[in-house]
Protein backbone atom coordinates (compact mmCIF):
# COMPACT_ATOMS: atom_id res chain seq x y z
CA UNK A 1 0.00 0.00 0.00
CA UNK A 2 2.84 2.42 -0.63
CA UNK A 3 1.76 5.47 -2.58
CA UNK A 4 3.05 9.02 -2.86
CA UNK A 5 0.40 11.58 -1.97
CA UNK A 6 0.68 15.32 -1.64
CA UNK A 7 0.03 16.63 1.86
CA UNK A 8 -0.81 20.30 2.37
CA UNK A 9 -1.22 21.78 5.81
CA UNK A 10 -2.03 25.35 6.84
CA UNK A 11 -0.30 26.22 10.11
CA UNK A 12 -1.56 29.24 12.09
CA UNK A 13 -0.63 28.32 15.68
CA UNK A 14 2.07 30.93 16.62
CA UNK A 15 4.41 28.60 18.60
CA UNK A 16 4.39 26.13 15.69
CA UNK A 17 5.16 28.90 13.19
CA UNK A 18 7.99 30.22 15.37
CA UNK A 19 9.40 26.70 15.52
CA UNK A 20 9.34 26.38 11.71
CA UNK A 21 10.98 29.80 11.23
CA UNK A 22 13.70 28.88 13.72
CA UNK A 23 14.35 25.65 11.84
CA UNK A 24 14.71 27.67 8.62
CA UNK A 25 17.10 29.97 10.49
CA UNK A 26 19.20 27.13 11.93
CA UNK A 27 19.44 25.38 8.56
CA UNK A 28 20.26 28.71 6.87
CA UNK A 29 17.69 27.75 4.26
CA UNK A 30 17.67 30.04 1.24
CA UNK A 31 14.31 31.80 0.83
CA UNK A 32 12.91 33.19 -2.39
CA UNK A 33 11.06 36.44 -1.74
CA UNK A 34 8.85 38.83 -3.70
CA UNK A 35 8.33 42.36 -2.43
CA UNK A 36 4.86 43.87 -2.63
CA UNK A 37 3.43 43.58 -6.17
CA UNK A 38 6.86 43.36 -7.83
CA UNK A 39 7.23 39.95 -9.59
CA UNK A 40 11.04 40.00 -9.25
CA UNK A 41 12.47 37.22 -7.06
CA UNK A 42 15.26 37.84 -4.55
CA UNK A 43 17.09 35.51 -2.17
CA UNK A 44 17.70 35.90 1.54
CA UNK A 45 17.87 33.97 4.83
CA UNK A 46 16.34 34.33 8.30
CA UNK A 47 19.01 35.45 10.77
CA UNK A 48 16.97 35.71 13.98
CA UNK A 49 13.55 34.69 15.36
CA UNK A 50 11.99 36.32 18.43
CA UNK A 51 9.27 34.15 19.99
CA UNK A 52 8.32 36.77 22.61
CA UNK A 53 7.77 39.65 20.16
CA UNK A 54 6.45 37.32 17.42
CA UNK A 55 8.96 38.74 14.95
CA UNK A 56 11.81 37.52 12.78
CA UNK A 57 14.72 39.17 10.98
CA UNK A 58 15.64 38.79 7.33
CA UNK A 59 19.18 39.35 6.08
CA UNK A 60 19.93 42.33 3.81
CA UNK A 61 19.37 41.70 0.10
CA UNK A 62 22.38 41.79 -2.22
CA UNK A 63 20.30 43.69 -4.76
CA UNK A 64 20.14 47.45 -4.17
CA UNK A 65 16.87 47.59 -6.16
CA UNK A 66 15.29 45.01 -3.86
CA UNK A 67 16.71 46.65 -0.74
CA UNK A 68 15.31 50.06 -1.72
CA UNK A 69 11.82 48.59 -2.21
CA UNK A 70 11.60 47.24 1.35
CA UNK A 71 9.73 49.76 3.49
CA UNK A 72 7.85 49.54 6.76
CA UNK A 73 4.38 48.08 6.17
CA UNK A 74 5.14 46.36 2.86
CA UNK A 75 4.09 42.73 2.43
CA UNK A 76 6.71 40.14 1.41
CA UNK A 77 5.97 36.71 -0.11
CA UNK A 78 8.26 33.84 0.98
CA UNK A 79 8.92 30.49 -0.68
CA UNK A 80 11.45 28.08 0.82
CA UNK A 81 12.39 24.49 1.56
CA UNK A 82 13.03 22.81 4.89
CA UNK A 83 14.48 19.29 4.52
CA UNK A 84 12.73 19.01 1.17
CA UNK A 85 9.38 20.27 2.48
CA UNK A 86 8.04 23.38 0.75
CA UNK A 87 6.93 26.31 2.90
CA UNK A 88 5.09 29.41 1.69
CA UNK A 89 3.94 32.42 3.68
CA UNK A 90 3.52 36.19 3.70
CA UNK A 91 4.88 38.57 6.32
CA UNK A 92 4.72 42.32 6.76
CA UNK A 93 7.80 44.49 7.39
CA UNK A 94 7.59 46.17 10.80
CA UNK A 95 10.95 47.94 10.65
CA UNK A 96 14.49 48.08 9.28
CA UNK A 97 17.40 47.76 11.71
CA UNK A 98 21.14 47.49 11.19
CA UNK A 99 24.04 45.54 12.66
CA UNK A 100 27.58 46.69 11.80
CA UNK A 101 26.21 48.69 8.85
CA UNK A 102 24.37 45.64 7.50
CA UNK A 103 20.59 46.02 7.24
CA UNK A 104 18.19 43.58 8.86
CA UNK A 105 14.53 43.59 7.91
CA UNK A 106 12.24 43.07 10.90
CA UNK A 107 9.00 41.28 10.04
CA UNK A 108 5.89 40.35 12.01
CA UNK A 109 5.01 36.69 12.39
CA UNK A 110 2.90 35.55 9.40
CA UNK A 111 -0.80 34.84 9.89
CA UNK A 112 -0.28 31.35 8.47
CA UNK A 113 2.29 29.09 6.83
CA UNK A 114 1.43 26.72 3.99
CA UNK A 115 3.40 23.52 4.59
CA UNK A 116 3.61 20.98 1.77
CA UNK A 117 5.27 17.61 1.54
CA UNK A 118 5.25 14.28 -0.28
CA UNK A 119 4.16 11.40 1.88
CA UNK A 120 5.91 8.09 1.32
CA UNK A 121 2.99 6.03 2.57
CA UNK A 122 -0.72 6.14 1.91
CA UNK A 123 -2.66 7.45 4.91
CA UNK A 124 -6.12 5.98 5.52
CA UNK A 125 -8.84 7.62 7.56
CA UNK A 126 -10.26 5.76 10.53
CA UNK A 127 -14.03 5.55 10.82
CA UNK A 128 -15.53 6.34 14.21
CA UNK A 129 -16.85 2.82 14.66
CA UNK A 130 -13.42 1.20 14.23
CA UNK A 131 -12.05 2.53 17.55
CA UNK A 132 -8.30 2.73 16.96
CA UNK A 133 -6.57 4.43 19.87
CA UNK A 134 -3.18 5.30 21.28
CA UNK A 135 -1.96 5.37 24.87
CA UNK A 136 0.82 7.92 25.51
CA UNK A 137 2.96 8.34 28.63
CA UNK A 138 3.21 11.97 29.78
CA UNK A 139 4.96 13.78 32.67
CA UNK A 140 3.01 14.17 35.92
CA UNK A 141 0.38 11.75 34.65
CA UNK A 142 0.32 8.05 34.06
CA UNK A 143 -0.90 7.93 30.46
CA UNK A 144 -3.40 9.73 28.26
CA UNK A 145 -5.59 8.13 25.61
CA UNK A 146 -6.35 9.53 22.17
CA UNK A 147 -8.38 8.39 19.17
CA UNK A 148 -6.47 7.73 15.94
CA UNK A 149 -7.95 9.84 13.13
CA UNK A 150 -5.79 8.52 10.28
CA UNK A 151 -2.99 6.00 9.98
CA UNK A 152 -0.15 5.03 7.64
CA UNK A 153 2.87 2.76 7.88
CA UNK A 154 4.99 5.80 8.76
CA UNK A 155 2.77 7.85 11.06
CA UNK A 156 -0.67 8.86 12.24
CA UNK A 157 -2.87 11.68 13.53
CA UNK A 158 -4.41 11.55 17.02
CA UNK A 159 -7.36 13.44 18.49
CA UNK A 160 -6.82 14.34 22.16
CA UNK A 161 -8.75 16.32 24.72
CA UNK A 162 -7.68 19.96 24.54
CA UNK A 163 -6.52 19.90 28.18
CA UNK A 164 -4.01 17.16 27.31
CA UNK A 165 -2.54 19.04 24.32
CA UNK A 166 -0.30 21.21 26.55
CA UNK A 167 1.95 18.17 26.98
CA UNK A 168 3.01 18.23 23.31
CA UNK A 169 5.22 20.31 21.06
CA UNK A 170 6.70 19.78 17.60
CA UNK A 171 9.87 17.66 17.30
CA UNK A 172 9.19 16.16 20.72
CA UNK A 173 10.13 12.48 21.02
CA UNK A 174 7.75 10.21 22.95
CA UNK A 175 8.90 6.78 24.01
CA UNK A 176 6.85 3.63 24.62
CA UNK A 177 3.57 4.79 23.13
CA UNK A 178 1.05 1.97 22.62
CA UNK A 179 -1.21 1.70 19.58
CA UNK A 180 -4.41 -0.29 20.08
CA UNK A 181 -5.27 -1.75 16.68
CA UNK A 182 -8.15 -3.91 15.40
CA UNK A 183 -8.30 -7.51 16.58
CA UNK A 184 -6.97 -6.57 20.03
CA UNK A 185 -3.51 -6.10 18.55
CA UNK A 186 -1.12 -3.70 20.24
CA UNK A 187 2.12 -2.13 19.05
CA UNK A 188 4.52 -0.39 21.43
CA UNK A 189 6.74 2.13 19.65
CA UNK A 190 8.60 5.43 19.83
CA UNK A 191 7.16 8.43 18.00
CA UNK A 192 8.07 12.02 17.12
CA UNK A 193 5.48 14.81 17.22
CA UNK A 194 5.36 16.57 13.84
CA UNK A 195 2.42 18.96 14.28
CA UNK A 196 0.14 20.27 17.02
CA UNK A 197 -3.19 21.84 16.04
CA UNK A 198 -5.42 23.01 18.88
CA UNK A 199 -9.15 23.80 18.76
CA UNK A 200 -10.00 25.21 22.22
CA UNK A 201 -13.57 26.12 21.24
CA UNK A 202 -14.19 22.50 20.21
CA UNK A 203 -12.35 21.01 23.16
CA UNK A 204 -9.79 18.92 21.29
CA UNK A 205 -6.38 18.96 19.60
CA UNK A 206 -4.95 17.07 16.62
CA UNK A 207 -1.43 15.70 17.07
CA UNK A 208 0.44 14.53 13.96
CA UNK A 209 3.23 12.02 14.66
CA UNK A 210 5.68 9.77 12.85
CA UNK A 211 7.15 6.47 13.95
CA UNK A 212 10.80 6.41 15.00
CA UNK A 213 12.71 3.31 13.83
CA UNK A 214 9.66 1.07 13.78
CA UNK A 215 10.42 -2.67 13.48
CA UNK A 216 9.93 -4.27 10.02
CA UNK A 217 7.31 -6.73 11.28
CA UNK A 218 5.41 -3.85 12.93
CA UNK A 219 5.47 -1.84 9.72
CA UNK A 220 4.22 -4.83 7.73
CA UNK A 221 1.38 -5.25 10.21
CA UNK A 222 0.54 -1.54 9.96
CA UNK A 223 0.46 -1.75 6.16
CA UNK A 224 -2.11 -4.54 6.46
CA UNK A 225 -4.22 -2.46 8.84
CA UNK A 226 -4.01 0.57 6.52
CA UNK A 227 -5.09 -1.61 3.56
CA UNK A 228 -8.04 -2.89 5.61
CA UNK A 229 -9.07 0.64 6.62
CA UNK A 230 -8.86 1.84 3.02
CA UNK A 231 -10.91 -1.12 1.81
CA UNK A 232 -13.58 -0.51 4.44
CA UNK A 233 -13.68 3.18 3.59
CA UNK A 234 -14.19 2.49 -0.12
CA UNK A 235 -16.94 -0.01 0.66
CA UNK A 236 -18.73 2.49 2.88
CA UNK A 237 -18.61 5.14 0.14
CA UNK A 238 -19.94 2.74 -2.50
CA UNK A 239 -23.07 1.86 -0.47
Amino acid sequence: MTETLKSEQTISYPPHMVNLLRRLQTARSLLKIKIGNDPTEYNSIIIETNSIKHEFYLDELNSSDGHNMIKKGILIDFDGRLQGVRMQFQARVSGIDSDNSIAMYRLALPEKILYQQRRQHYRARVNGDQKLAISIPVPLKNRIIGDIVDLSASGFCTRLDYSDSINFQTEQAIYSATLNLPGRNKITCDIEVRSVRTYPDKGYALIGSRFIEIQPDQQTHLERIVAMLDRNQRRAVSY
